[in-house]
């Protein structure tokens, strides 16, 4: 299988900002057209916007410009998106309450018309950015599905992330792996997130968030994804920030048995993200040679 991806450089980024600033621009200009015109000309004219885009991406995957027409293509899925929300909005099928605020079968059903449609995009245009709609929205699908917010919808994106880390790592073993990438970096996001949600009130866990951010770093390293190293990375700033700025006043005991108030000292956030950044560059040099030797290797 040929996936259509591009090496990063100054003509692919280009191409990628490129075309998703069109999709921002063009769901802008949408906005407008709804502010000035109500919900049935928005409706209306994002079926234009949709064509045009989906004839653009076809059009260049027709000359063979293959990563020029899957963003394009991955631009006409956001604006699918967009279209089918706002005839479901127009005819009033779509909820008024907070995301994942109960079941609703409007909501599920436009969020399933557009995980099929991602689902066909990736089989014709073999793009990865489709796998990270895939990933994203077939995590919220599900939590939306059968949670409503809360401590059980912690639990349903932990387990969710479980799954995508599995699913990532059966991608990695061939042709696929490009698809991988935004897979794992959706299964570190929901794992990461679910966690973060349960462990942010006390010292303690904010240790556990230490702990788990140092095991999302040797995933990454183990399995060659750096997003892990990334979100373990954040989950390391976020606990130092915790422990040596934003705790505030605490209560500490003294050698005499006593309970007194204790405040962080100013050179304490200075000095506790400096060792923070000297550890990481610690790390990244030890890895940064093992990942030589293995190229040299290979």
């Amino acid at each position: 299988m040929v996936v259509n991806r591009a090496p990063w450089m100054t003509g692919s980024f280009l191409a990628y900002t490129g075309a998703l600033t069109a999709l921002i621009a063009a769901v802008a200009w949408l906005g407008v057209i709804s502010g000035d015109h109500g919900q049935g000309a928005f409706a209306g004219w994002s079926v234009l916007f949709w064509a045009v885009a989906e004839m653009l991406a076809f059009g260049l995957l027709g000359r063979g410009h293959r990563v020029l027409a899957g963003l394009f293509g991955f631009v006409g899925l956001g604006l699918f998106a967009l279209m089918i929300g706002a005839f479901f909005s127009w005819f009033g099928w779509l909820p008024d309450d907070k995301p994942l605020g109960g079941f609703h079968i409007g909501s599920l059903a436009l969020q399933l018309l557009v995980l099929i449609a991602a689902s066909i995009g990736l089989g014709i245009f073999r793009f990865p950015l489709f796998s990270l709609v895939l990933a994203g929205l077939g995590w919220y699908f599900v939590t939306d599905l059968v949670s409503s917010g809360g401590n059980w919808s912690a639990w349903v994106t932990l387990f969710v992330g479980l799954f995508l880390f599995v699913m990532g790592l059966a991608n990695d073993g061939g042709d696929t792996r490009p698809y991988g990438f935004w897979v794992h970096a959706v299964a570190g996001l929901t794992t990461g997130g679910a966690l973060l949600y349960w462990w942010h009130s006390s010292d303690f866990q904010w240790a556990l968030i230490i702990v788990f951010g140092l095991v999302f770093m040797a995933v990454g390293a183990g399995i060659r994804r750096s997003s892990y190293a990334v979100i373990g990375t954040i989950g390391l700033v976020l606990a130092t920030w915790h422990y040596s700025v934003g705790g505030g006043s605490s209560r500490a005991i003294d050698l005499f048995g006593e309970e007194r108030s204790t405040t962080p000292a100013s050179w304490a956030g200075p000095v506790a993200f400096l060792c923070l950044g000297l550890f990481l560059a610690l790390v990244g040099m030890l890895l940064w040679r093992r990942d030589d030797s293995f190229a040299e290797s290979v």
